[in-house]
């Protein structure tokens, strides 16, 4: 992220005088959450940049989100460009969050959102899988389909805020770790008039994923664990299911010349997009 003004939030540690001053525990978190998620203004061009690299709760994102788009509005801000490109996912509701700030209709997070079946003979294999079975049971229901089905989230629309709306312009970095919930945020606006998807194809899908419950999961002989997601998810069953991601609107490709100089081209990009656009305003 060169060229861009520091964080308006959070400024970079400063080693004491004669040597690097031990970091304590409050300092440490704060770099973390600095790396985490960040917003920078650059007044002088009408721009924010907002990094974001996870959905996961404990980063405070919910008054994050609010605290930076207080500051977009106070700072009459007309181009917002948003990097995902390392974001691998996390909590469908940050993500829908952020998307309600940005969107200018309703709109549903799943057409269908099943389970095939409650039990399974792997159940012991799996943490807590006891619990998992209730929350199953008593979320979902089943249908004439066989599945069970996680009926609210299928039928309940989510409204674009209205105070705190951006509606100026928006450019989405999209990259090959931009999974899970964040494909859900870019697919959610791709098609917008003011928004733009810059990069590369998101590695996560744009027809669906399988997540929203995901326990872990223990092999018996090797103790090997990994993650294993119980729902199905399908955004929109009227989308193409070609197994692609979410696909740029501009993209943004990655040449030798760029990598042996270390150059951050996507970002270059978006610059010249907004400059074009501030030249034909």
């Amino acid at each position: 992220m060169t060229e861009w003004p520091h964080s308006i939030f959070c400024s970079p540690l400063v080693p004491a005088a004669g040597g690097t001053r031990p970091t304590s525990r409050r300092d440490r978190k704060k770099r973390e959450l600095l790396l985490t998620r960040s917003l920078q203004l650059d007044t002088t061009s009408q721009t924010a940049f907002l990094t974001l690299n996870t959905f996961e709760h404990g980063y405070h994102l919910r008054r994050f989100f609010r605290h930076s788009f207080r500051e977009i509005k106070a700072g009459n801000i007309q181009n917002l460009v948003i990097d995902v490109r390392s974001n691998g996912g996390g909590d469908a509701s940050l993500s829908t969050l952020l998307t309600r700030y940005l969107i200018n209709k309703k709109f549903k997070i799943a057409d269908s959102l099943y389970t095939v079946r409650l039990h399974s003979p792997y159940d012991r294999y799996i943490n807590n899988g006891f619990l998992y079975e209730m929350l199953t049971l008593v979320a979902s229901r089943k249908r004439g389909d066989g599945k069970y089905h996680f009926g609210y989230f299928e039928r309940h629309y989510y409204k674009p805020f209205k105070n705190l709306r951006f509606d100026g312009n928006v450019y989405i970095l999209t990259g090959g770790n931009s999974f899970s919930a964040t494909c859900l945020f870019a697919g959610a606006l791709k098609g917008q008039s003011n928004v733009k998807i810059v990069g590369e194809e998101t590695g996560g899908g744009y027809y669906g994923n399988t997540a929203w419950m995901i326990p872990d999961a223990t092999l018996p002989n090797t103790r090997v664990r990994f993650r294993l997601p119980r729902f199905r998810l399908v955004v929109d069953r009227q989308r193409e299911k070609d197994g692609r991601g979410v696909l740029p609107d501009v993209p943004a490709l990655p040449t030798v010349e760029a990598i042996g100089k270390g150059q951050d081209f996507k970002t270059a990009r978006v610059k010249e997009l907004i400059r074009d656009n501030t030249h034909k305003n």
